[in-house]
């Protein structure tokens, strides 16, 4: 396990308690791990989304799509 110290807003530290989000969690330390876990997970979704998008537009790859295409047309049914 890494330590690290952290600071964070007042008025984010009381909602945070207000809303009984603290209460969810065994200390403020997997609280912030919880937090941290999910936006890593969302940023490799977005970046895995980006990637597919990237992928979409590459000439070689929309070329070698259309190669498969075309070369498995016959056995989909496309004459």
């Amino acid at each position: 396990m890494l330590r690290k110290t952290i600071s964070i807003d007042e008025h984010l530290y009381l909602e945070l308690k207000n809303e009984g989000v603290l209460d969810h969690f065994k200390s403020f330390s997997d609280l912030v791990s919880s937090a941290l876990q999910k936006t890593i997970d969302s940023m490799k979704q977005e970046n895995y989304r980006k990637q597919l998008e990237q992928m979409a537009n590459d000439p070689m790859v929309l070329s070698d799509i259309e190669e498969i295409q075309e070369d498995f047309k016959y056995v989909d049914g496309e004459e």
